[in-house]
């Protein structure tokens, strides 16, 4: 079975180098950046308005697929790429929680940049730290 998706839009970012991110968005609340999102797909971010949290899911478009076990960064042992926070991945899908900081159009600026310029967004969904069971 293959699994085809293309982008609604894509990050505007000043990381252009992987060396350059930050290990996660949460971390990097002081950066900005920016996802423009293609005009067919604009009325989906109807909605979304400033100080809304979010997850960004996004193509890692500059990695490479791995071993499903790895030594990740800060530890000493092999272990499976799915415990970790690794870009490589089987089918190379990287999640960020964000804060909406403007909408304008076609563009949601955000803090908790992770990604680099360039990166293909695949979702957007709303975030919430707590269960809202109806």
């Amino acid at each position: 079975m293959n699994i085809i998706m293309q982008p609604i839009g894509y990050i505007k970012s000043e990381f252009k180098e992987k060396k350059e991110l930050p290990r996660q968005s949460i971390l990097n609340t002081d950066k900005k950046a920016i996802i423009e999102i293609l005009p067919e797909y604009v009325e989906g971010i109807e909605g979304i308005v400033e100080n809304d949290y979010g997850i960004i899911l996004f193509n890692f478009h500059k990695s490479t697929k791995s071993p499903l076990r790895i030594i990740p960064h800060g530890r000493d042992h092999m272990t499976g790429v799915f415990s970790t926070r690794s870009p490589n991945r089987p089918n190379g899908i990287g999640m960020s929680i964000v804060k909406f900081t403007k909408v304008d159009g076609n563009k949601l600026e955000f803090e908790g940049v992770d990604m680099l310029d360039g990166t293909p967004v695949l979702d957007i969904k709303p975030y919430s730290s707590k269960l809202n069971p109806k």
